[in-house]
């Protein structure tokens, strides 16, 4: 390949950046916060809508069912059931503990798919490593671990 031909890729390239990053920066503009105008969320969980129903929803989501709306509608591909839920507009939201609603929402969503379908709700707290030195990659692992019940995918 000669110089001309290797420059004129690296322009292309350079260019189909700039370019791709200017449409994620305009999608990402245009969806506001990326939250839905709502106040839904949603997880996927693998099993059967009835038994997840059964004797009420699983305790996570039982403890705020009340100051919620919940519907469960089949997954695409019959990979389970999506649970939907949302708070109430007029919730009295004092169950929700020190927790904001939305915070408090991902929290029970995501522990009942769990419960659900291990049976009990997954810690990385306390760490099964016992001590150790605080490290620069670690201190960032153990910073995500106890985050992980905030903000992201549910």
């Amino acid at each position: 390949m000669g110089v001309k031909t290797a420059v004129a890729v690296g322009a292309a390239g350079i260019a189909a950046g700039v370019v791709a990053r200017a449409l994620v920066k305009k999608k990402s503009e245009s969806d506001g916060d990326g939250r839905h105008p709502d106040g839904w969320k949603a997880v996927t969980v693998l099993g059967e809508s009835a038994e997840f129903e059964r004797g009420g929803y699983p305790e996570p989501l039982q403890r705020i069912a009340g100051t919620l709306e919940i519907r469960l509608q089949p997954a695409p591909g019959d990979k389970g059931f999506e649970v939907h839920a949302r708070v109430k507009d007029d919730a009295d939201t004092t169950s929700f503990g020190e927790d904001e609603p939305d915070q408090a929402l991902r929290t029970a969503l995501r522990d009942a798919k769990q419960l659900f379908e291990t049976g009990e709700v997954l810690r990385a707290v306390p760490r099964p490593h016992g001590e150790r030195p605080t490290t620069l990659l670690g201190a960032a692992v153990d910073k995500a671990e106890d985050d992980a019940k905030g903000e992201g995918v549910l």
